[in-house]
């Protein structure tokens, strides 16, 4: 990847340990608990927010105790805050209607994170935010589609999803040895 040859992705790839996955979780669970100060600093400095590591430490730092929230709250008028906390109130306060699609929908879509995403992590975070996507379609159909459901449902697996790699496509697969076997 880093000379430039295309390179197709994993063949199999465990959703709770894609980068792209780990923060829209982790914006799942600031939406359902905003005072968490680690897990809202994480997602202000992920693709969905993009703040730099300098934006980020001046909000944090001399907050007299607050909260990160509110902290962010308090700077809200500001150009280098305004965009990240429209995104984050918006979000927070659907979190209790949205079923977890939705939710996401939202995050990756009315507010941009999925263009975000694929400009700071490549093509190959769009099958890891599918597969989420999908994931909770699948749960909204057997389950009370709530948001901490969902989160938690997440949390405790470790689903594996096993990629079919296109044939005739001009890049690199790659591969574990045992989905290698018979090629």
């Amino acid at each position: 990847k880093a000379r430039g040859i295309p390179v197709a992705g994993e063949d199999r790839m465990v959703l709770t340990q894609q980068l792209a996955v780990r923060d829209l979780m982790a914006l799942a669970r600031f939406a359902l608990l905003p005072d968490d100060d680690l897990t809202l600093a994480t997602v202000l400095r992920s693709p969905i927010v993009g703040l730099s590591e300098e934006a980020l430490f001046d909000l944090a730092h001399d907050r007299g105790g607050r909260r990160l929230w509110s902290a962010l709250y308090l700077r809200r008028e500001e150009e280098t805050f305004a965009e990240a906390f429209a995104i984050l109130n918006d979000l927070q306060n659907e979190a209790d209607f949205l079923r977890p699609y939705e939710f996401l929908e939202r995050a990756l879509n009315h507010h941009g994170a999925r263009a975000r995403f694929l400009g700071r992590l490549g093509v190959q975070a769009e099958d890891p935010i599918d597969e989420l996507l999908s994931q909770a379609l699948a749960f909204e159909s057997v389950e009370t589609p709530t948001l901490q459901a969902f989160v938690e449902r997440i949390d405790a697996s470790d689903f594996q999803v096993k990629r079919e790699m296109e044939q005739g496509r001009n890049e690199v697969r790659v591969m574990t040895a045992h989905g290698a076997k018979g090629l």
